[in-house]
């Protein structure tokens, strides 16, 4: 298990900075789509058949990576705080498989939930699991990929069903390389993965799909607001796709 990170001038400037960016942290779920609207747009942008953009296509596909693990590490880190600010029943359990340093509770600015989200690296599956184990009692992002969120809408209609492994059935293979390109792009800057269209389209949208899922489920367990699907007076939760992702007729409202 992993260690709280030691407390200095440096972190604590780090998570004021996370949780000035971020507003409120009851919004994780529509600021994850505002964060990937905006730059999911700007890739689509370069997205043609006009050889005059093909350079442009090459630089902004591997730019992608960087910016797909970005709104997934903020998502799952923003969840990670939320769910630790507001049980905390968790957060002790956390603690009791961690090593806490002796300044970890002096009083300071920052929160507990905070703090302990800088001991773990959003952008590792491993990580990841073991942040979130005691929610689904282990293998969190397996139960979120695999259990059905049952009637939901998705694509402005009502479906009886949503399994993400039901659509992608290599979601961790996905998710693993996506990380891996990530890091090779950011750490070296000679690198030039191979245009791979299909996969790129592959990666966005599991990108885009888990952490909806996930918001549903965690909603379910901690009664906060989420997205609903208005239907014949019904509500229902709702899972966006790229394509309404890309369009420029949703707004957030409350």
């Amino acid at each position: 298990m992993k260690k709280i990170r030691k407390k200095t001038d440096k972190l604590v400037d780090e998570l004021i900075d996370l949780r000035s960016s971020r507003k409120s942290i009851d919004d994780f779920c529509s600021s994850h789509q505002i964060n990937f609207y905006e730059n999911c747009r700007l890739m689509h942008s370069f997205v043609s058949n006009d050889e005059k953009n093909k350079d442009l296509l090459i630089i902004a596909y591997r730019q992608y990576y960087v910016f797909l693990v970005s709104c997934w590490e903020t998502f799952f880190r923003d969840v990670f705080v939320y769910i630790h600010t507001k049980n905390e029943n968790l957060t002790n359990r956390l603690l009791k498989k961690m090593k806490p340093a002796a300044d970890t509770f002096d009083e300071c600015d920052i929160a507990l939930s905070e703090l302990l989200s800088k001991s773990f690296n959003f952008q590792n599956v491993k990580d990841l699991e073991e942040a979130f184990d005691d929610l689904w009692g282990g293998s969190f992002l397996q139960n979120i990929c695999t259990t059905d969120i049952g009637t939901c809408g998705i694509s402005g209609q009502v479906s009886g069903e949503f399994v993400v492994n039901n659509f992608f059935d290599d979601w961790h293979e996905v998710v693993n390389k996506t990380f891996s390109i990530r890091h090779k792009v950011v750490h070296d800057a000679n690198y030039r993965p191979e245009v791979d269209i299909q996969f790129i389209q592959k990666a966005e949208a599991i990108f885009l799909l888990i952490p909806q899922v996930a918001t549903h489920f965690i909603a379910q367990k901690f009664s906060f607001k989420r997205i609903a699907f208005s239907k014949n007076g019904q509500y229902l939760p709702y899972i966006f796709t790229v394509s309404e992702i890309l369009s420029d007729d949703w707004v957030v409202i409350d």
